[in-house]
């Protein structure tokens, strides 16, 4: 995995995976409010975006994530994850509850069975039928036509293969605590499936918010939601275990 930094270098860190698809190059504007909000903004570009040798999986975003804290001396983060990359945060956190001080789930794809049935995107939806009546190659070279680069189509096709895949990996009655920070209309997360995950999980929260949707989030300006959620993320982080 590649990893890139933002915000306060000493400040509270927290680890940001992100959508389908992505690089974690990708929210430099965050860096100015993150600093502001005392917070040390980690963002990975998973593997399979990087090498299509890499086999894509929870349990790997997870451990090479973990690998990187210990390596950066960092023993005690939170985890958010937008859209696509939010179950993978969910992976990460429910299986190290004593690691992570807490789990925000920002526009994030829910259960997959509900998530495929009632999501509403055109796009998405195409996406999605795309990827379960084609081969790689036909995925491919079909988002490619629509001017996608081959490497990022394979990242779309592995986050896929993870995404609508089994979730067992994920520990649904860990302890961590789970913010659910989410729009009532999302065309491409929608709440449904949202609030299917939120009773599967022990210690779950969900917020409804109008900046919290894929389009509430592209349009807010001022940052709204991460706002709230960097200056939460920093004060339990801050406070005594």
């Amino acid at each position: 995995m590649q990893f890139f930094e933002y915000g306060k270098p000493d400040g509270q860190p927290l680890v940001f995976l992100l959508g389908t698809p992505h690089t974690g190059d990708s929210v430099a504007e965050l860096s100015e409010l993150a600093s502001e909000q005392d917070i040390r903004l980690i963002c990975p570009t998973r593997s399979w975006y990087l090498d299509a040798a890499a086999k894509p999986s929870f349990e790997s975003c997870s451990r090479s994530v973990l690998a990187y804290l210990a390596h950066a001396g960092i023993d005690r983060a939170a985890v958010m994850g937008g859209s696509g990359g939010g179950p993978f945060a969910l992976h990460l956190a429910t299986n190290n509850p004593s690691y992570f001080s807490g789990c925000y789930l920002v526009a994030s794809m829910g259960d997959p069975q509900v998530f495929k049935q009632t999501v509403a995107s055109t796009h998405t939806k195409t996406l999605l039928e795309l990827f379960g009546s084609s081969s790689y190659d036909q995925f491919v070279s079909q988002l490619g036509q629509w001017g996608v680069p081959p490497q990022l189509a394979h990242g779309v096709w592995a986050d896929f293969d993870v995404l609508l895949g089994s979730w067992d990996a994920i520990h649904f009655r860990s302890p961590v605590r789970v913010f659910i920070h989410h729009g009532e209309n999302d065309d491409n997360a929608p709440l449904e499936s949202v609030r299917s995950l939120a009773a599967q999980l022990s210690c779950a929260e969900l917020r409804l918010s109008p900046h919290a949707s894929h389009l509430g989030l592209a349009n807010d300006k001022e940052l709204t939601e991460f706002r709230a959620i960097f200056s939460e993320a920093a004060r339990h982080l801050s406070a005594p275990a």
